[in-house]
């Protein structure tokens, strides 16, 4: 059987240089892929001109703008990209192997889906994994969101996210909601359209395209009103929340973030319309990367309990 030099051969090109491409190849830069290296600029350069040379053809155009892909360097820093980052995710998975070790799993979340969602459910997860630990970062914003960091996401606007796996954890179900005490000094329940239309609507000073607002709705459940409809009070979806459980107003609820709240009788729905769309809430991994185990079990654990 015909043996593979790793370091080098007519068979493969050198690991490490393709390994340094990699990283050119994620910055678009030789020197910032130098100081990641540690190493001189020129140095970064010949292990590029090295591999473009084993390949016989140009990895990166050059111009005075600074370096891109060519079509091949595209096709090599998809393929090299995914496999080193597979090679470094079996060492963790293999480490993660022995007793004593607790493996890690980051997800990105709202805030509010965080506090409401994800977090009242993390006990169970943990129960049934104790040998992994979960690490929740909180973003309100989809806008320059570094999914690098992260095992798994849950967006927090409509927009795709090319290339990405995704799998549906539930469906959207949006209805208006309010406290008991503020429906009931507007009018005796279920309120008509033309009772909640008159209410005073809370709404988010919006940093990012969410997934419906009240115009939409409105439009949604046969009813006509003016786009902007609502009184912008905070950007945060939490706080929204709070302040309608506080009798100033009506928010839009999101079935999974309120039902426990409904529950507990922190808020009701004055109206007996909902909408449930077509685009259900996903969870995201990022693009180009296997699930680490710890990522699978979380994933499958949240699908299963959603």
């Amino acid at each position: 059987m015909k043996q593979i030099d790793i370091t080098g051969s007519t068979d493969l090109p050198s690991i490490q240089g393709l390994a340094t491409f990699a990283i050119v190849a994620r910055h678009a830069s030789f020197s910032s892929a130098a100081e990641e290296l540690e190493v001189g600029q020129p140095a970064v350069s010949h292990a590029i001109r090295q591999l473009e040379r084993w390949f016989g053809c140009a990895l990166f155009e050059r111009d005075h703008r600074g370096i891109r892909l060519t079509d091949g360097g595209r096709i090599l820093a998809d393929g090299v990209g995914a496999g080193l980052t597979r090679v470094h995710q079996a060492v963790r998975d293999v480490q993660h192997m022995q007793d004593g070790i607790t493996e890690v799993v980051t997800i990105s979340v709202s805030t509010a889906t965080a506090a409401s969602w994800l977090m009242p459910r993390l006990a169970g997860f943990k129960a049934d994994h104790p040998e992994i630990d979960v690490r929740c970062v909180t973003t309100d914003s989809d806008r320059n969101f570094d999914t690098g960091t992260v095992d798994l996401f849950v967006p927090v606007g409509r927009a795709r996210w090319p290339g990405c796996q995704r799998w549906a954890l539930m469906t959207e179900t949006v209805y208006p909601v309010c406290s008991a005490g503020y429906a009931d000094s507007i009018a005796p329940r279920p309120w008509s359209m033309d009772v909640l239309l008159g209410a005073d609507l809370l709404t988010l000073q919006e940093r990012h395209r969410t997934r419906m607002r009240w115009s939409e709705w409105f439009r949604a459940v046969g009813t006509t009103a003016p786009d902007g409809a609502g009184s912008g009070i905070t950007n945060d979806y939490t706080v929204l929340l709070h302040a309608a459980m506080e009798g100033h107003g009506v928010g839009l609820g999101w079935h999974h973030l309120v039902v426990d709240l409904m529950d507990r009788g922190l808020l009701v729905q004055p109206v007996v319309e909902s909408v449930t769309t077509d685009e259900p809430i996903w969870l995201n991994a990022p693009a180009g990367r296997a699930l680490t185990s710890a990522a699978s079990a979380l994933r499958d654990w949240l699908v299963a309990h959603a």
